[in-house]
């Protein structure tokens, strides 16, 4: 159980140096976008890869690295890095389809002020009753 804790820890504090680093975060909006234009999920670990390779092979980290020092030592192994970029990218997928939800329960509730003031009109009209008083038709 600890070496899970430490394990987490050790890849929150990866997530930050990344973020830091600006390519974290390039790789979260664009996990977000994917989140929030509906792209399948199953694109989430691909990016995820991807962004861990390139963050492997193409960006210097030295410039990160002393602030932390046992994360920065992880970062340097590939498979580290591609999964810390699966969670950076999975969150961000997350962040994107509850970015859309939210947006289109606000246009809903836009809409729906609008509505309430048409219904009263209609409503208003009176409707057929039956030999026997009730209003089933």
């Amino acid at each position: 159980m600890i070496k899970l804790i430490r394990f987490v820890g050790l890849i929150m504090q990866s997530i930050l140096i990344e973020f830091l680093h600006v390519f974290g975060l390039v790789a979260f909006l664009l996990a977000a976008a994917l989140g929030y234009f509906r792209l399948p999920s199953w694109l989430v670990p691909i990016v995820g890869i991807i962004c861990g390779i390139i963050a492997d092979k193409f960006i210097d980290q030295t410039e990160v690295i002393a602030l932390l020092e046992r994360a920065a030592s992880a970062n340097q192994r590939g498979g580290f890095l591609v999964i810390v970029y699966i969670v950076i990218v999975a969150v961000g997928y997350v962040a994107g389809a509850y970015a859309r939800a939210t947006v289109h329960r606000r246009k809903i509730a836009q809409a729906t002020p609008r509505q309430a003031a048409q219904r009263p009109q209609a409503a208003k009209q009176p409707q057929k009753r039956n030999k026997s008083g009730s209003s089933k038709a």
